[in-house]
């Protein structure tokens, strides 16, 4: 049986005012424009320009740059997100998160570049925007990667290439998280003076890699969310609301991605195997989309944050932005098009050149077996019967586990899926969780995870292939007891190394594996109740289907 919901608009709540936000946010000064000189004698902060929109509302920024009398003219890096321009997150937010306090200026706003090297040093300047509807920007805030923010940024793009301390060469980008998936929608409509966009760790299909992965709801990310950006003047989206008002991928989740082969700037993409379940998936895929000749894709092996502000890591982005928006030759013409961080162990990766992402691999199938093993899949007609195993949907140490023991050095690189087939006993439904595990004689390591809700299970047959899934979510398909269904589920991209005589685990259970204080938890309505059973052997072939590539020793 299937069940539809019909779209219809989004919910909105009165925005917090920007002066009464409650800690850890700072609140928003009042606004009053004025132009200070920093520290360094060469840093110009302007504060509180209003541009106008198309529409005529107003939109509060700020403007760091080089004092005139060093450099007159600078290309400009727009910097677009609801955080507050004020530097609302505190920098505490930091702690714990790998990043050297002392090498940043006490300029440096969370998630983004520190002004001072960049304007006063390297000529640069920073156009820093609180979008519509946040703090003191005028009108209601459709934050979350809306058209509306598209059309804010193609104005603010061609605006800010009319000012007196602009060359006309305009980035977007140069930040983290919101800051580059805020480029999505302002790169698609092609502003005349945007020239090369930065994707540092960026969602590009919120339903899909934040909202609801797999269909299962996070409502705890949600109203982290609206805590976060939900402070202006006026009205804002209710993300919590809206994710248990639009449980399917509608036309209000659709409005948010886009057509990503419009965008042919150049990109520099850059994300992390620390970001599984955030921003991994969706860097990766617009990315892979997009028709820019010059495109570049970077996955490191470590955190968000830290690597934003590596020393390397700045060269990386200054030398992209030179070559782009100052034209200059440099090593950004001998850049390979990919590199991959393979890791190694828990804390340790080794680097991968290639042209493409994945890269060129063989599809491994192995098969799943009621003695808690993975077999490989020969290709050959099972000949044991079919039987199934069980595992309690609600119970958080519950789950179905498969093994194999390698006997030889392999290297997993890019997409993998899971085709199990279930019987759900006790709930129309059920949420599955599924990781992909890499055992040693001293820890066990996640290499990925997946996630489904069953009723999600309908495939997009135009988009989908065996080691990647694309689901529809479009409508619901309830299970009954007495079914047997096959449902396929996604693993997030992944790169890990097994070496001889370890092991390489497959569990599956009906509750989330990750740290129950991690923010992308899914503690939101479960469907997860009672037995269910994963039939293999005879006409059920479940199965885990890897990428495999020639390893780094075999090379």
């Amino acid at each position: 049986m299937a069940t539809s919901t019909k779209s219809h608009s989004p919910y909105y709540r009165k925005a917090v005012p920007p002066q009464e936000v409650s800690p850890p946010l700072q609140p928003a000064p009042p606004l009053k424009h004025e132009t200070i000189l920093f520290e360094d004698g060469k840093t110009l902060f302007e504060k509180d320009i209003a541009i106008p929109m198309r529409d005529d509302i107003l939109l509060y920024a700020d403007v760091y740059r080089p004092d005139p009398s060093i450099k007159a003219k600078t290309p400009t890096l727009v910097l677009f997100a609801p955080f507050g321009k004020h530097g609302a997150v505190p920098r505490e937010r930091f702690q714990n998160m790998g990043v050297d306090f002392e090498k940043l200026s006490k300029h440096t706003h969370w998630e983004l570049p520190d002004p001072l090297p960049w304007c006063g040093e390297w000529g640069y300047s920073f156009l820093v925007v609180d979008p519509r509807g946040t703090w003191w920007s005028e009108g209601d805030a459709s934050n979350h990667i809306s058209p509306e923010e598209g059309r804010d940024g193609y104005d603010i793009v061609e605006w800010a290439s009319q000012q007196e301390w602009s060359t006309g060469d305009i980035g977007w980008g140069g930040g983290v998280s919101y800051y580059a998936m805020s480029a999505y929608q302002t790169a698609v409509l092609k502003p005349p003076h945007l020239k090369a966009i930065m994707i540092w760790e960026g969602i590009s299909d919120i339903y899909r890699e934040v909202n609801a992965p797999g269909g299962i709801p996070n409502v705890p990310f949600q109203q982290f969310w609206m805590n976060m950006t939900g402070n202006g003047l006026g009205m804002t989206e209710d993300h919590a609301v809206n994710s248990l008002e639009h449980p399917l991928f509608d036309e209000y989740w659709q409005s948010k991605v886009v057509d990503w082969s419009l965008i042919d700037v150049p990109v520099l993409a850059v994300t992390g195997w620390s970001s599984l379940g955030l921003h991994l998936r969706g860097t990766i895929e617009a990315w892979k989309q997009m028709s820019s000749p010059n495109k570049y894709l970077l996955i490191h092996g470590g955190r968000e944050w830290s690597e934003f502000y590596k020393d390397e890591n700045i060269n990386r982005q200054r030398l992209f932005w030179d070559r782009y928006l100052r034209h200059v030759s440099n090593d950004v013409d001998a850049w390979p098009r990919v590199e991959i961080a393979v890791r190694t162990s828990a804390t340790e990766s080794s680097q991968r050149i290639d042209s493409d992402f994945p890269p060129k691999a063989e599809l491994t199938k192995y098969r799943l077996s009621t003695d808690d093993k993975l077999a490989l899949n020969d290709g050959s007609t099972s000949s044991s019967p079919s039987q199934s195993v069980s595992f309690i949907a609600h119970k958080p140490d519950s789950a179905a586990i498969f093994d194999l023991k390698i006997n030889r050095r392999i290297e997993i690189i890019g997409y993998s899926s899971v085709k199990l087939f279930i019987q759900a006993l006790g709930f129309p439904d059920v949420d599955l969780f599924v990781a992909l595990q890499r055992i040693d004689k001293k820890l066990e390591a996640d290499a990925t995870f997946g996630w489904l809700r069953a009723s999600h299970r309908e495939l997009d047959t135009e988009k989908s292939i065996p080691e990647r899934p694309v689901h529809l979510h479009r409508r619901r398909l309830w299970l009954r007891p007495q079914d047997i269904v096959e449902v396929n589920v996604e693993l997030w991209p992944s790169s890990t190394i097994w070496e001889a005589e370890e092991t390489l685990r497959l569990a599956v259970k009906g509750t989330t594996f990750t740290d129950p204080e991690n923010m992308t938890q899914f503690k939101g309505p479960s469907h997860s109740f009672g037995e269910v059973r994963i039939w293999m052997g005879g006409e059920y072939e479940s199965e885990l289907l890897v990428l495999e590539v020639a390893s780094s020793g075999e090379r």
